[in-house]
């Protein structure tokens, strides 16, 4: 579906400006009146890499694999749902020159405004909902779902239950905790991303070159450009953070509190929310991406703040392989509501 949005506020202004976007709807073979899934996808860097593109396997060119979608889609419509998948702004045939990574407001409107813009479709195909909505995310999906959540409740929309696994809901110790890591691959990937997102959408930053070091400030906002392969992107990566980022940024940023970006980053935190809905949160104790203990730092937060959140571990299994895990155990939850 092709449908219209809202990107940020440009510079200067005090609303958000008109965008289109695209996402996935998927029903199942099954008469009746069906609940919906909406599923928040994960980190993905390229614009063919969304909900909205159905192919799985593919050569490299420009409308190449899609790895969320065709999983997902099989797995929830595949269960009886109604399956609705934003690709996000900058993603899909968005407009958007670079995805709004971990933005909790336009990740929310995205997802709201496909949600409605899908009754018109559905109506058209003669598919009936039922009032049992859910939502679903796998890691950044994670984020996600919750300011979906939060968004949807804002408006008085009922959720019925929402799940996340592999999920970061507190962007500022994931930032921090990232620039520490020395042994997983793909932290200085999330971590560009994340930089170059927040100074697109808040201006948190001077000069490239304030932040990165060479060669990588003339190498690195190139790789993001919506149109290299993830491996491509990670090939293009130092080994860890340290290596990536200048001394003088990686010094500030650790130590000072009020620096531009952690103030940002905390405010797209999600989980300082008061939410309705139960959550269950689905993660494994060794899940190399997102560590274990900060995701129960954040249970605790949503708990103290009214919210119903349960937690099902899923031993032994890396962050991708827990998305795996996850989807039909969240499928059986959402039918049992």
């Amino acid at each position: 579906m092709t449908y219209c949005t809202v990107d940020v506020a440009p510079p200067g202004a005090a609303r958000p400006v008109p965008t289109i976007a695209t996402g996935n709807v998927s029903v199942p073979r099954k008469g009746g009146r069906l609940a919906t899934v909406a599923y928040q996808h994960g980190t993905a860097v390229s614009f063919y890499d969304a909900p909205s593109n159905p192919n799985v396997f593919g050569e490299l060119e420009a409308r190449g694999e899609s790895f969320d979608g065709p999983p997902s889609s099989a797995i929830f419509a595949g269960a009886g749902f109604v399956y609705v998948a934003a690709d996000y702004l900058g993603l899909g045939d968005s407009t958007v020159p670079r995805h709004r990574y971990f933005h909790a407001a336009t990740e929310a409107s995205s997802a709201v405004d496909l949600l409605e813009a899908s009754d018109k479709v559905l109506a058209r195909l003669r598919v009936h909902r039922d009032d049992e909505l859910f939502t679903f995310g796998f890691s950044q999906g994670g984020h996600a779902a919750l300011a979906l959540q939060r968004a949807l409740e804002r408006r008085r929309v009922e959720v019925t239950a929402t799940a996340t696994v592999g999920a970061v809901f507190d962007l500022e110790r994931f930032f921090l905790s990232s620039i520490a890591s020395t042994d997983v691959a793909t932290v200085p990937l999330y971590v560009s991303y994340l930089l170059l997102a927040y100074d697109d959408i808040y201006d948190v930053y001077g000069r490239t070159a304030d932040v990165f070091r060479q060669p990588y400030a003339a190498t690195v906002p190139g790789l993001f450009d919506m149109r290299h392969f993830f491996d491509d992107v990670l090939a293009g990566m130092p080994p860890t953070s340290r290596e990536l980022l200048t001394a003088s940024f990686f010094r500030d940023v650790r130590s000072n509190p009020d620096h531009p970006l952690r103030v940002r980053l905390r405010e797209n935190a999600v989980d300082r929310y008061r939410l309705d809905a139960p959550i269950r949160v689905y993660h494994s104790p060794v899940d190399e991406e997102v560590p274990f203990e900060e995701v129960l730092v954040s249970v605790d937060r949503l708990r103290a703040r009214g919210a119903d959140v349960t937690v099902r571990t899923l031993p032994g299994f890396d962050h991708v392989n827990s998305w795996i895990q996850a989807m039909p155990r969240a499928a059986r939850y959402f039918r049992s509501r």
